[in-house]
């Protein structure tokens, strides 16, 4: 599905990871984006932010010799879509946080 001018109802998929996070000797993210190409969503975003503080309570960030940087994953699609795609992940991305919204998607 492709997000064109006007505005359509789809559904946002939020994978809070962390950059130490691997699977099959690959990084988590690269992972979870690779999966979501393959599956033909609409939009996949990889974010990376400068600091984050998960439920341990552990501040992660980029250190001098080590990275423990906080990742986000944004996948939009229709609600069908991203909920077969969810299913998918889910025995690679374990314990992570994931967020689904409800979102309105259009091109400016």
């Amino acid at each position: 599905m492709t997000i064109d001018s006007s505005p359509r109802p789809m559904r946002r998929l939020t994978v809070m990871l962390n950059s130490r996070n691997h699977a099959h000797h690959h990084s988590l993210a690269t992972v979870v984006l690779s999966r979501a190409r393959r599956a033909h969503l609409a939009g996949a975003t990889l974010l990376h932010a400068v600091e984050g503080q998960g439920r341990s309570g552990t501040l992660h960030r980029q250190h001098l010799f080590a990275e423990d940087l906080p990742l986000a994953i944004l996948i939009v699609d229709n609600t069908s879509k991203i909920e077969a795609f969810l299913e998918d992940i889910r025995p690679v991305i374990g314990d992570s946080l994931v967020i689904l919204d409800d979102v309105v998607a259009f091109r400016v």
